[in-house]
């Protein structure tokens, strides 16, 4: 087929899809219009039958009914049938049969329009009305048939001009062919007419050209023939003597160990020894005859370059290449390190006629080189740099630190009791213990930082580049947590901490080494203070920290001395004038000290574990004691202050559940949990979650010292909290401060908006109580009520408070609308409490 035949198949599949897309559409847009019409006359007739209907109806009578619906298949020819149910009967007229509809019955599937029915509803009666869409598929039909004879016209029309074009090729086709042969068959004189068509005279006078230049080179080559014969006679001589010289150097290249490559002055290869052919994965059948680069093919981008640049310049008559440790990539893929030489190869003369490529394999010899200098620099257990290269780098970092003047870490890690493992356990789990450690503290350490291992259980971490201590800290909260999870070793889990020691260089002129003593002498101040915990070594500093260390030991030692008491402060509600419950608060009754409030050692421990030991103590003597006050009065409830660290535990609701347990005679509601506001909105997703559980329990939730936080509508919205608590700052002077009486008011208003309890703490006199009791919150605690008490003193003072006259008097008080404005005698509703 010629080329134009061949557009007959594009030509059709592209007038198809024209076709296709344009019937398409055309049926999509027809059907469209019919249905629009098909539907608006529907509803027209039903409209019409809904109004003539009515009189006849109103009247029965059955007659105009009956001429109604008959007179509305006239209206409309798609109406089919008209079914009429009144309380006089059933009346129905009916189409009588259609003629055949133009369309074809296989037209139907291609358009929507279908079968309709209308239902109308008339004072009792029912009218149901089928249509048809015969004439609208007639309508839609005639469009597209139309449409289709004009279509097909037109491809008749395309493909008749089409044959004609193909036909006249095919002569202007045939002429040529015949040329051409008579041409190939020696008829050098043949030509073609210049006529016909511009294309088949373009052809004509190419062709005319073409012969007319090649009869001229047949003949100058004719003659070259008889010059090249006796040539080739002379040359033959010659080639005997290259083949014996060739036959004696491909004998020597065999017998030489190295691998041997020649090449001729543009690149060819001429022979490839057997060392070579193994190396290279080339056979010497095919490697002749290729370029170089071709079979000795290095993997490194830039050797290639190299070699290339190297042989380019041997043509030339440069002096010998000698290159070592150069990857060589086989035919199959594989590499291995090769050293090569390359030099010219010289006539008697001096001439260059080719190059000589000398290689050999040195992989293993590289291969053991890199071992031996690996085994120098690494801990063979672990992997890890050793002590001397961790020497070269620590020199290199400190030199870092010193330039760009920043922070270097050094963090001397030791495993707590290590020694008891390996002795109760085997060394085989010592060992695995060691390389897991190792794996950690490569993978904490990545590419910014760098880890190496002393020798037996000692680790050293250097944190280059940190802005201040802040950061080291919290590297060493991460890398803590990670080394204190369980080693699986032998399908057992085994529990094992560490303790580290910390020097940091901020530019002085210490040394690598006296960093490490430094770092040494913190471990040991780590191990001394309980293990399980990092220590630094600071000038300015180690003081302090060594001072903080002892004053959290203190407190620890307190907790499990049982020196630590609860303190209650009631809580009132004033427009009752009864005692609803207590406040448990923390004191230290120290031995040397005497009572000494949470705030002088709390904040110690409030990041560590004491603090959750210590808030498991206060929930259970809170219980206990609530559990003796029952008896007293079985509506009071006890709340309790909890720490941030305390409540955010996974296992907090788990431990708490246990609690309750050991207190069965208590109920869980009896319990109200007190948490600050800040601590929440650390993670307000997670906190809220250990609320909605606790809540489940029975327990409430008050939030403390609300207002001092970043308190915001939406984490009010968030937080399931059941009461809170107005800051006693806002409280002790909303008195003399309009500001604060601000927002004591603001926080009641939104306890309210929300549906929650409300209470203020801080409250000192009788004045401060009247005025909540008229801002809307009845529940108070504070000094002017009664000051924290030791439980053996609660029930005493709970018989002989007074409920006084003044309480009941501030109540008797009406409540402040607004804090704004003045009323008519211009004195502020400020002024006049």
């Amino acid at each position: 087929m010629g080329m134009y035949s061949r557009l007959f198949v594009p030509i059709l599949l592209m007038i198809a899809t024209v076709v296709g897309l344009r019937y398409h559409l055309m049926l999509e847009s027809e059907t469209t219009n019919a249905n629009a019409r098909y539907q608006r006359e529907a509803g027209e007739v039903t409209a019409h039958l809904r109004k003539t209907l009515q009189p006849a109806l109103a009247i029965s009578d059955r007659a105009a009914l009956d001429n109604t619906l008959s007179g509305a298949l006239l209206l409309n020819g798609d109406l089919s049938a008209a079914r009429l149910d009144y309380a006089g009967g059933h009346l129905e007229a009916l189409r009588s049969p259609q003629a055949e509809p133009q369309y074809p019955r296989w037209f139907v599937r291609f358009s929507p329009l279908a079968r309709a029915s209308r239902t109308v509803i008339l004072d009792g009666a029912t009218l149901v009305l089928d249509f048809e869409p015969v004439r609208a598929l007639n309508d839609v039909w005639r469009s597209i048939y139309q449409q289709a004879v004009i279509s097909a016209i037109n491809v008749i029309v395309i493909y008749t001009l089409l044959g004609i074009i193909i036909l006249a090729n095919k002569r202007m086709l045939a002429r040529l062919a015949d040329a051409t042969n008579r041409f190939q068959g020696g008829d050098h004189d043949v030509r073609l007419p210049v006529q016909g068509t511009l294309e088949a005279r373009m052809l004509a006078s190419t062709f005319n050209n073409m012969a007319q230049r090649v009869q001229a080179l047949v003949h100058k080559l004719q003659q070259s023939q008889n010059n090249l014969s006796a040539q080739l006679t002379r040359t033959l001589l010659a080639q005997k003597q290259l083949q014996v010289e060739k036959d004696r150097i491909e004998v020597t290249l065999a017998s030489i160990g190295d691998a041997v490559i020649t090449t001729d002055l543009h690149g060819k290869i001429d022979t490839i020894n057997e060392v070579a052919q193994q190396l290279t994965g080339w056979p010497e059948s095919r490697a002749r005859g290729m370029e170089l680069h071709q079979v000795f093919v290095l993997s490194n981008n830039f050797g290639q370059h190299s070699l290339l640049k190297a042989m380019k310049a041997i043509y030339a008559g440069g002096e010998v290449v000698k290159v070592g440790n150069q990857n060589l990539r086989n035919r199959m893929g594989q590499t291995c390190t090769v050293e090569y030489t390359a030099n010219a190869i010289r006539t008697p003369q001096g001439e260059v006629q080719g190059s000589v490529l000398v290689f050999r394999d040195v992989t293993e010899r590289r291969q053991l080189m890199q071992q031996i200098s690996w085994q120098s620099n690494h801990d063979i257990l672990t992997g890890l740099p050793n002590r001397t290269a961790l020497a070269q780098r620590f020199e290199q970092e400190v030199e870092r630190a010193r330039e760009h003047n920043y922070l270097l870490a050094v963090c001397l890690f030791d495993l707590d009791h290590f020694q008891h493992v390996n002795q109760t356990m085997g060394q085989a789990v010592g060992d695995e213990i060691l390389k897991q450690v190792a794996s950690r503290l490569h993978d904490f350490a990545g590419q910014r930082h760098y880890v190496a291992r002393l020798g037996g259980d000692e680790f050293v971490l250097l944190l280059p580049e940190l802005s201040d201590r802040a950061a080291i800290e919290y590297a060493m909260s991460k890398l803590m947590a990670a080394l204190a999870r369980d080693y699986v070793c032998s399908g057992k889990a085994v529990s094992m901490s560490a303790s580290v020691g910390i020097a940091v260089y901020t530019g002085n002129d210490l040394s690598a080494d006296s960093l490490l003593r430094h770092a040494d002498q913190a471990l040991y101040q780590a191990k001394i203070t309980g293990r399980n915990r990092h220590h630094f070594f600071d000038a300015d500093l180690d003081e302090q920290v060594r001072t903080h260390h002892n004053r959290r030991t203190e407190v620890r030692a307190a907790v499990r001395a049982n020196e630590l008491v609860l303190y209650y402060q009631p809580k009132l509600d004033m427009r009752k004038g009864r005692i609803v419950g207590m406040e448990a608060l923390l004191r230290w009754n120290h031995p040397l000290r005497g009572i000494v409030g949470p705030m002088d050692f709390l904040p110690i421990v409030e990041h560590t574990d004491v603090i959750v030991d210590i808030g498991e103590w206060v929930l259970r003597e809170a219980l206990r004691q609530l559990q003796s006050w029952r008896a007293f009065d079985t509506d009071w409830v006890i709340s309790v202050n909890i720490a941030a660290r305390h409540f955010q535990r996974h296992d907090f609701v788990e431990r708490l559940k246990m609690i309750l347990a050991e207190f069965p005679e208590v109920p869980p509601h009896m319990l109200e949990l007190e948490i600050l506001e800040s601590s929440a909105l650390s993670d307000i997703s997670h906190v809220r979650s250990i609320m909605l559980d606790c809540q489940a329990l029975g327990i409430s939730f008050a939030l403390d010292d609300f207002g001092t936080g970043y308190s915001s509508m939406s984490y009010l919205k968030r937080l399931p909290a059941d009461i809170l608590k107005i800051d006693q700052s806002f409280v002790r002077n909303m008195l003399v401060d309009r500001d604060d009486l601000h927002l004591v008011s603001a926080v009641i208003g939104l306890a309210r908006s929300f549906g929650l309890g409300v209470i203020a703490e801080g409250v000192e006199t009788i004045e401060h109580g009247a005025m909540l009791m008229r801002l809307g919150c009845d529940l108070v605690q504070g000094y002017g009520v009664a000051r924290p008490m030791p439980a053996d003193e609660v029930l005493s003072w709970v018989a002989s408070f007074d409920t006084a006259k003044v309480w009941q008097a501030a109540a008797s008080l009406p409540p402040i609308l607004s804090l704004h404005g003045t009323p008519a005698g211009g004195t502020s509703q400020l002024a006049l409490i």
